[in-house]
């Protein structure tokens, strides 16, 4: 061996020491043709470059962890999307609004002025809902966000919705990455790459997909702080609180946008927040109800893992720059059974029951009291038709679109319920999840329920009965000879004389 190689040699020791943080077995590395490893794995031979990959691939194993998203990873970039101070992460660059960013500049303090104009909004609009809803409308101030802030208190709620499906696509993700791994053991000169301390190659590559989604929902989540308004814009409660919220910094930017009146909208912003919180107060099972079938689909998803695996065979496991790089949006191709589509729509369906609620409520308390009230409405509506490029991304990433179906039916349904039950029947509907409407229903396209067996003789009967009106309309066209009509008793008596005088057309062949 020459004096260059053995200092090759050594460099790549010292490489695989400093990844493994000093956690190599006595030996691990003895028979190992390490050169042949640096080859087949891309390694550079400049020792500073591969000192710098050593750093790098050290701290994407170190910050895995087990669990299949690193939150802590996600909560601190989502922080630092949320304040402007990273506008793009791997695998992601927002387009520029007004600037290379969502929103403005910043992360903008809620100062005593903006407080002042929210908690008089917010009086404002608990008083005309209150007037309008058979439920207590909740007395708790409405309390005025930062967009760090709105992520810090959100993080929890956000763990429920994406965790599940996360779980699932980082095994996958490990599975196929580990067979590149196996494969790379079983070259020449490689064999004791698994006595290296790495274990399991799945288990890392799913540590190392934990790194990769925490990085996608960190930067899915800090953008949405820079578009929601509150914590209930998705018709999710995003916060375990019965206090309306909203953020001052994101409605700005909104109207900065629109010719609207800002005190009229920051009524309406607030009217719409504290209607939610309403809602979700009054309906204690509805939040629950939410999140479980959301985590029920989320467990039922499929991913085409062939597709996957085909892609995962251009990724250069080693190069810590293309692991972190990997976008899901780009690699993941997602398949829905009947009963996934079946349970989307029932969730979707449910989201827009909500949104129409508070939209009916809000239009009702503040009809003829606010300007311009039918242009907010078409505003939210515009934004929950198309969704903004953080929900999309968000999307994308969990394979569901947490956008509701069927609103104008929905609030249709409801205005119903107002005109023949009132405010107090229209409440009560948020009772029991079984007194929801169901989407065939709120199409107006109602199915009749299937009939158990105690119930065929009336389902006989029904059939009985419109064969007696096709027969009576044919002996009235023509189309049949007239013959005395039979009773049910078989006597020919229908006028109950017991005479059996009465004509009436013939019975059905």
């Amino acid at each position: 061996m020459t004096s260059s190689s053995g200092s090759d040699e050594e460099n790549l020791r010292k490489f695989l020491e400093e990844v493994f943080g000093g956690q190599l077995p006595p030996g691990a590395l003895e028979g190992m043709d390490l050169t042949e490893l640096a080859k087949g794995a891309g390694l550079p031979s400049d020792p500073a470059m591969l000192q710098a990959a050593a750093a790098q691939m050290q701290s994407l194993f170190a910050s895995g962890g087990d669990e299949p998203v690193n939150w802590k990873l996600a909560q601190d970039l989502a922080r630092q999307v949320a304040s402007g101070s990273v506008t793009m992460v791997p695998g992601h660059a927002l387009p520029p609004t007004g600037g290379s960013q969502i929103g403005t500049d910043g992360d903008p303090s809620v100062t005593p002025e903006a407080q002042h104009a929210l908690d008089e909004a917010a009086t404002i609009a608990r008083l005309w809902l209150q007037q309008v809803v058979d439920v207590d409308v909740p007395a708790a101030p409405l309390q005025a966000w930062t967009r760090g802030t709105w992520v810090n208190r959100t993080i929890p709620r956000w763990q429920k919705v994406v965790e599940p499906v996360a779980e699932y696509m980082a095994g996958a993700i490990g599975d196929a990455l580990g067979k590149q791994m196996e494969q790379m053991q079983s070259m020449p000169g490689m064999e004791g790459l698994g006595a290296m301390g790495m274990g399991d190659p799945r288990a890392m590559m799913r540590m190392m997909g934990g790194t990769m989604f925490g990085m996608q929902f960190g930067h899915a989540i800090g953008s949405l702080a820079r578009e929601q308004l509150g914590t209930t814009d998705l018709s999710l409660p995003l916060w375990d609180s019965s206090a309306p919220v909203l953020i001052p910094a994101n409605l700005d930017d909104l109207l900065a946008d629109s010719d609207l009146d800002p005190s009229a909208a920051r009524i309406f912003f607030a009217a719409r927040e504290i209607a939610h919180v309403t809602l979700f107060r009054s309906a204690p099972w509805l939040p629950e109800h939410l999140f479980t079938a959301i985590e029920g689909y989320a467990r039922g998803i499929e991913l085409d893992l062939s597709s996957l695996e085909e892609k995962m065979r251009d990724v250069d496991v080693s190069d810590p720059n293309a692991m972190s790089a990997l976008n899901p949006e780009d690699m993941f191709t997602f398949t829905r059974s009947e009963r996934q589509e079946r349970a989307l729509t029932e969730l979707t369906t449910t989201l827009a029951l909500i949104e129409s609620w508070v939209d009916h409520v809000v239009t009702h308390a503040l009809e003829g009291k606010l300007p311009r009230l039918d242009a907010m409405r078409e505003l939210v509506r515009r934004r929950r038709a198309t969704g903004g490029q953080a929900e999309q991304m968000l999307a994308n990433l969990v394979g569901i679109e947490l956008r509701p179906r069927s609103i104008s039916e929905a609030y249709d349904w409801w205005q119903s319920v107002l005109d023949t039950e009132g405010a107090a029947g229209r409440e009560k509907v948020w009772a029991h999840p079984d007194l929801l409407p169901s989407p065939e229903v709120l199409s107006g396209q109602p199915q009749a329920p299937k009939a158990d067996a105690a119930e065929q003789p009336a389902e006989a009967a029904a059939d009985f009965d419109a064969d007696f009106d096709e027969e009576l309309r044919r002996l009235l066209d023509g189309e049949l000879p007239e013959a005395p009509m039979e009773d049910g008793d078989g006597d020919g008596d229908d006028d109950g004389d017991g005479d059996g005088d009465e004509p009436g057309p013939a019975p059905a062949a």
